[in-house]
């Protein structure tokens, strides 16, 4: 039941993406908002192939690019954290992500922060969106 295009998002009711991590119903309704908005921008997956290190990170990226505001640090952090994939990021909390990467950041010693957690939860909900998880 993964969605494979927008409207199919869009289809989804208020209860599905609650279940899926978005807080209220408010947010529910936000979140169908920015899918009316969201386009992942072709130039931004061209540069996959510039920044990425190995093919598996390329493949990664590929995937994480799709998320809303990650480009190549944001991904980065998420791939050296653990969170690979889209289906990574909906098999996890927003708590364990935030956590996750944070201790990734201190630890590297990046001059970087946390993603917020209304961000790594808009994160989730589109990994869902795009995943079969959704049914979950």
């Amino acid at each position: 039941m993964g969605c494979k295009v927008k409207s199919d998002c869009l289809e989804l009711s208020d209860e599905a993406l609650l279940d899926a991590g978005l807080p209220t119903i408010e947010m529910a309704n936000l979140f169908r908002r920015f899918l009316m908005m969201y386009e992942v921008n072709p130039k931004k997956l061209r540069e996959i192939d510039i920044v990425s290190k190995t093919t598996e990170e390329a493949e990664a990226f590929k995937q994480l690019y799709h998320l809303p505001g990650v480009k190549s640090t944001r991904a980065t952090i998420y791939c050296k954290a653990g969170f690979t994939s889209l289906d990574a990021i909906t098999c996890s909390s927003p708590e364990e992500i935030m956590k996750k990467t944070g201790e990734l950041i201190q630890k590297e010693n990046l001059n970087l922060k946390i993603s917020s957690m209304k961000e790594i939860k808009t994160h989730i909900a589109v990994a869902k969106a795009f995943t079969s998880r959704f049914q979950d």
